[in-house]
């Protein structure tokens, strides 16, 4: 991931995949490089959390849309069919962590 330039600003992309196994950190980004080398956004981001099913994708903000499309577009990750959905876009992390993983963790613990 480039270096950020002077007044640049990132945006942070929380996103869930759907499918019937977890996938690991490394699993993940492989499939979403292998999409993104094929367009604008390229290796400009880098996947901040990642827990479970759920992640946050740090991009430049004039990229966001481009990094949105990008997700939507990974279909399979290690050959298993699989579906993204992105859950909101924010410019601190902070308000991501709080509001899905802290949330996530939660319900979690109630029902298992």
């Amino acid at each position: 991931m480039p270096k950020k330039a002077p007044g640049e600003r990132w945006r942070y992309i929380a996103f869930r995949i759907h499918a019937g196994e977890r996938f690991t950190r490394n699993e993940f980004l492989g499939a979403l490089l292998s999409v993104s080398r094929k367009r604008r956004l390229g290796d400009s981001f880098r996947i901040t959390v990642f827990e479970d099913d759920l992640g946050i994708l740090k991009v430049p903000h004039l990229l966001k849309d481009e990094a949105i499309e990008t997700l939507s577009q990974v279909g399979r990750v290690e050959g298993v069919p699989c579906r993204v959905e992105t859950l909101r876009t924010s410019g601190t992390i902070k308000t991501l962590k709080e509001k899905y993983l802290r949330d996530e963790r939660a319900s979690r613990a109630r029902w298992e």
